[in-house]
């Protein structure tokens, strides 16, 4: 009798067990679809209307009438030929509305980097194309000339900090930033992320460094930033902060024994190098363990108009994505005016990049929609 019942309550047991087991299971198939459900592709226009300018010919004669002279007196009359006027012609500018058409699969991107005084210290474009498993990125020179009703500063770089002036704050910022690149491009991007530079040390530690190669030895240093830069060069492996070092490195100290020129175009390659490196990292299988970190990371130091699952989606799309397959360019620049120090784009060169490499659009985009400062 006693085996029996002992026998009972294995058995009763057993089947608790099985029935937890299940639940269990039920449970996380039933958060797991959820969750699939969740994860979709965000939203963007299907089209988006674009008016352009038309400026109508002119008529081939604006005549105006002479005016009519009083009769003179006859003592007075001395004869004259009457000389026809014409007014100098002005046209009203018209305008017209096109219809550009998005390619379904194509998502374009405004990355940005913030120093610790929320000023603008690196900008990016980038189109995401998903069918094709291909990227391409555009750097934007931190000086860049931009079209913008500023008297001062008118680079860029200042774009988001005017923008949270008076009480702007970060949407301000975020608007007069993505409204001011976008006369660059020719179209408003569809996502920005932004990050500062607790951020961006978390980000590089989290996956466990990248690997750039330092082209000379880089030495700055600032006792005012608290900035201290001494990187050596060649192929190397480098934690968060050395990275934002490098990120940030733009000129040696003054009569310093390793001086050599820089430019902001050698920055951009830079940045360039970090941003393949990162990615290169994001997508490889062991950044899985470092999920925790990241998502910590992104809570507390991201900003940025993508949810958790339009992130993961996209996540999710970039691993057909390779190394070879995202393309780095840097913005077209025609001269550069030394007084205030401004890189004056090139028109023509940034709206055939523009077309050939982030063009959201099924169609070209036209030089109207871009208001470049020549």
């Amino acid at each position: 009798m006693p085996n029996q019942q002992k026998k009972h309550r294995i058995r009763k047991m057993l089947i608790s067990f099985c029935i937890a087991i299940l639940i269990t299971l039920i449970i996380a198939v039933g958060a797991y679809a959820a969750l699939r459900m969740a994860i979709r592709p965000p939203v963007i226009p299907e089209y988006v209307k674009i008016l352009v300018p038309i400026t109508p010919s002119p008529p081939t004669e604006v005549f105006i009438e002479p005016e009519i002279s009083p009769e003179p007196y006859l003592d007075d009359y001395v004869p004259y030929e009457e000389e026809e006027t014409y007014l100098p012609y002005t046209p009203i500018p018209e305008f017209e509305t096109l219809i550009f058409q998005r390619r379904s699969s194509v998502f374009t991107f405004l990355f940005y980097g913030l120093d610790n005084g929320n000023n603008v210290d690196a900008l990016l474009v980038a189109a995401f194309d998903t069918a094709n498993g291909s990227a391409s990125l555009i750097s934007i020179p931190r000086d860049t000339r931009v079209y913008t009703d500023r008297t001062v500063t008118r680079k860029v770089v200042a774009s988001y900090s005017a923008g949270r002036r008076n009480n702007g704050g970060h949407e301000g910022g975020i608007e007069r930033l993505m409204t001011e690149v976008s006369t660059l491009i020719g179209f408003r991007p569809d996502f920005y992320l932004g990050v500062n530079q607790r951020g961006f040390i978390r980000l590089i530690d989290a996956i466990g460094g990248i690997e750039v190669n330092i082209p000379f030895r880089m030495v700055y240093n600032d006792p005012y930033q608290n900035l201290h830069i001494n990187l050596a060069p060649g192929q190397q492996v480098l934690n968060g902060q050395d990275t934002l070092h490098f990120a940030r490195f733009r000129q040696f100290n003054q009569g310093s024994r390793y001086f050599r020129s820089f430019s902001d175009f050698q920055r951009v390659e830079n940045h360039q190098q970090i941003m393949s490196a990162i990615m290169q990292e994001l997508l490889s299988a062991r950044t899985i363990i470092r999920l925790p970190e990241l998502v910590s990371n992104y809570r507390e130091n991201v900003a940025t108009n993508l949810s958790a699952f339009e992130i993961a989606w996209f996540i999710e799309q970039a691993q057909h994505l390779d190394t070879y397959s995202l393309s780095t360019y840097t913005l077209p620049i025609a001269r550069t005016v030394r007084q205030g120090w401004y890189e004056m784009p090139d028109p023509v060169a940034t709206l055939e990049l523009i077309n050939r490499t982030i063009n959201p659009f099924t169609r070209d985009i036209i030089p109207e929609m871009l208001r470049i400062v020549e």
